[in-house]
């Protein structure tokens, strides 16, 4: 069981490095456009589970929950329940949600526009800083 938890917690870092930082290699962190912030961001490992989250300033977010079914038995899987989400830069918020587990990765997408005062209120917040 340790080996599990060791390897969800080694994935999750892997993956938290891929998503934040190693888009930034090599680019010119000059440009206040690259430069996000992590404004929150939790994370909890068990003995059989994990579950972290976290968002940053320009309104990506990420939360996942993995979870040892059946420990111990023929029968036993890892199950990992999330969702992730995004602003595109035309007003448009996106969030997916996605299951993984035996049956393979399955994901479903919603999108819905923000509202005009919606994102002048999230532009005007990034110009004051």
């Amino acid at each position: 069981m340790k080996f599990y938890s060791a390897f969800v917690l080694g994935w999750c870092s892997v993956a938290l490095f891929f998503e934040i930082v190693y888009p930034a290699v090599g680019q010119d962190l000059s440009d206040p456009d690259l430069k996000v912030m992590l404004v929150d961001y939790e994370t909890e490992h068990m003995a059989e589970s994990y579950r972290f989250k976290y968002a940053t300033d320009d309104g990506q977010t990420r939360e996942e929950m993995g979870l040892l079914m059946n420990p111990g038995t023929p029968n036993e899987e890892l199950v990992v329940v999330g969702m992730y989400g995004y602003e595109t830069f035309d007003g448009v918020k996106v969030m997916v949600m996605y299951v993984s587990g035996k049956k393979g990765y399955r994901t479903k997408t919603k999108t819905r526009l923000l509202a005009n005062s919606e994102r002048n209120r999230k532009l005007l917040r990034s110009l004051v800083g």
